[in-house]
């Protein structure tokens, strides 16, 4: 025994994020013992009994509330991810137990295949490569497709993402809107660019959809018939944010109505497991939740996320991630409409 404070990370089997601690190790040297533990959906119990001081907490690992009930050592935890909906927070506010993320790592990469998502299907791309690959040498094979400069380009949350996505869609041309209650008034003056006081408005509108907010209570199969129902024929839909946000049985409706026409998904509600539909389904476009990552985000991600400990432990300021409000956020009551806070 060291006496140092034991650190862990806590990561899931079959995809998980970690082959080794190696980055987190070496930031921790001297201050902690680090291991990695590989929790499987079944080993809760195993979870039950971790003896960590505190925890980095990889996306497909929950923490709930027996945990915080059980887990009296547990002195803090960082989420190595944007989102954490698979925290309990408010039962680790009742456990006294601080929480941090880090919502900035990956803004480039999400916002960039965000784009790229849309672009690929706004030009056909898997359809041509069909195409080419059975031997066709067809322009004409990728259908009717539009121009994007002068389409309109709907965001929903305009946050660090949301905002990365902006500049990129007006280097098309694309002219953008956005609906976000939570964002501060006059940020759309500051930008220069309309903002809508419903998400009704800004769907009726908008050639392309996109989703860049966080998965909550409030949203929730945010889109689901009623709102997919308000699209426009032939509208594209993107979501690189979280799988639950759009309602996936809903989803299946609407594309054969083309409202939405098109849509790129990098999150899927249910995923790894994906309706057949889905998969064979020749107006989606699906990638496996890889849009945070590139060599450099991962690396940052896991920095970012050990430096935290570090400054945890060695009681400094914060500053490599991100506290978590242990109380829901309220959006502006000037601008937020009815129904997003009864959703």
């Amino acid at each position: 025994m060291t006496g140092r404070p034991a650190v862990v990370i806590l990561d899931a089997p079959g995809g998980g994020y970690l082959e080794r601690p190696d980055i987190e190790t070496d930031l921790l040297n001297g201050i902690a013992e680090t291991r990695l533990e590989v929790i499987a959906p079944a080993g809760r119990e195993r979870l039950l009994r971790l003896d960590a001081d505190y925890v980095i907490l990889w996306h497909r690992v929950g923490l709930d509330a027996e945990f915080f009930e059980t887990a009296k050592r547990c002195r803090a935890v960082v989420c190595a991810s944007v989102g954490y909906d698979h925290v309990d927070v408010a039962a680790a506010g009742t456990a006294a137990v601080p929480l941090f993320h880090v919502p900035d790592y990956g803004t480039e990469e999400v916002a960039d295949h965000t784009l790229a998502l849309a672009l690929a299907l706004a030009r056909a791309l898997p359809r041509l490569r069909e195409h080419t690959l059975e031997g066709g040498w067809d322009w004409r094979a990728i259908g009717a497709t539009r121009r994007l400069r002068g389409q309109v380009w709907g965001i929903i949350g305009l946050g660090r993402i949301g905002t990365a996505v902006l500049r990129r869609a007006e280097a098309f041309g694309i002219h953008c809107v956005f609906y976000d209650p939570y964002a501060h008034p006059g940020i759309q003056k500051g930008l220069g660019i309309q903002r809508f006081p419903d998400l009704a408005g800004l769907l009726e509108v908008a050639d392309i959809v996109s989703v860049h907010v966080p998965l909550t209570d409030d949203t929730r199969h945010l889109l689901g018939a009623d709102e997919f129902g308000r699209m426009k024929p032939g509208s594209m839909l993107i979501n690189t944010a979280r799988g639950a946000i759009v309602d996936i049985d809903a989803l299946r409706s609407a594309l054969d109505a083309c409202r939405p026409g098109l849509v790129g998904l990098d999150v899927v509600e249910g995923e790894p497991v994906l309706p057949l539909w889905l998969r064979q389904h020749p107006q989606a476009l699906v990638t496996p939740h890889a849009a945070f990552y590139s060599v450099e985000s991962l690396v940052e991600l896991r920095t970012r996320a050990a430096k935290a400990v570090a400054q945890l432990i060695t009681g400094q300021l914060v500053t490599s991630a991100f506290p978590i409000e242990t109380r829901p956020h309220s959006p502006d009551p000037r601008i937020v409409p009815a129904e997003w806070s009864s959703r």
